[in-house]
């Protein structure tokens, strides 16, 4: 028992270490002597076979090992701390939440509701990986990750937030100026630019067999950033098709009018939260999920 214990110490004194980039500080932060933390990074190192440290006497920099190793021995830390507040009976939470989205997603409702949880959980830190790649949850230990997709894959478990409606939107002056009320059919965008991501070429306007694909003879901006081509949009470049939760508040602030209403376009899948299956999920990753699940219900499934 007493081995486990100092074992655990060793991680603690390993993550200080990380953070303050000092062991003088980590020494401090943990009440015991320079020496005794650099004992224990030592007999790390041994351990795993890898220097953890580049060490000079201005600083200590961690090693690209060490930032690999930082983030899983930080989850294990946090998993310890859940199972320790579970035996005390503790109503506050506490640790870390490591979260994952896409820019756009951060951007528009993802960090307002981090922002009104931590309000709820001030002792729940959150970090919050924003990246348009999909990451391993697994790989990165990553505790939760909000994505859009037809179905959740296989090896994660998904919770619906809601679904990823797309919508045709103009400018004001565009709108104008092209008469985009007037519209009786989806065909008569055939003469419009349109500013779309590609994955979205295979939407259908509900009622009818038209894809954006079909309807697409003069598009002239394409990207595959959702930032550029919604900034084209507000400018009156054309008319943009996207995510209603990427543009709700254009929408709602008049800067975005929607079009064809009587052809709405077919929603492409839904956003989920996702988190890794063969991971018990701790409370913490609980009361975010079912707080985001209630906060999303609130706000896009009017």
């Amino acid at each position: 028992m007493i081995s486990a214990i100092r074992d655990l110490e060793d991680l603690k004194t390993f993550v200080f270490v990380a953070q303050e980039r000092s062991f003088t500080l980590a020494a401090a932060k943990m009440g015991v002597t320079k020496a005794a933390v650099a004992k224990r990074i030592l007999g790390l190192e041994k351990i795993w076979k890898t220097q953890l440290f580049y060490r000079n006497t201005r600083k200590v920099v961690p090693t690209r090992d060490a930032e690999l190793i930082l983030q899983k021995v930080a989850s294990v830390l946090d998993s310890v701390k859940d199972l320790e507040n579970s035996f005390a009976n503790k109503d506050v939470l506490e640790g870390t939440l490591r979260v994952t989205c896409v820019s756009s997603m951060s951007n528009n409702f993802v960090t307002d509701m981090i922002e009104r949880f931590q309000e709820q959980n001030p002792k729940i830190k959150i970090q919050l990986i924003v990246t348009d790649s999909l990451l391993d949850l697994m790989e990165e230990s990553i505790d939760i990750g909000i994505r859009v997709g037809m179905e959740v894959p296989y090896n994660l478990e998904g919770t619906y937030l809601f679904q990823n409606r797309i919508v045709a939107v103009v400018s004001p002056d565009y709108c104008k100026t092209n008469h985009m009320l007037k519209l009786d059919s989806p065909k008569d965008l055939e003469n419009h630019n349109l500013l779309y991501l590609d994955f979205h070429k295979e939407v259908r306007f509900s009622g009818t067999e038209i894809r954006l694909s079909d309807i697409t003879k003069n598009r002239n901006f394409l990207s595959n950033d959702a930032a550029s081509l919604v900034q084209m949009g507000l400018k009156g470049k054309g008319v943009l098709i996207r995510s209603f939760w990427d543009i709700e508040d254009h929408i709602q602030s008049g800067r975005l009018i929607p079009i064809l209403k009587d052809f709405p376009l077919e929603n492409f899948g839904s956003v989920w939260l996702v988190h890794p299956m063969n991971r018990t999920p701790s409370r913490r990753v609980m009361v975010f999920r079912n707080f985001l699940e209630l906060e999303c219900n609130l706000r896009f499934n009017q």
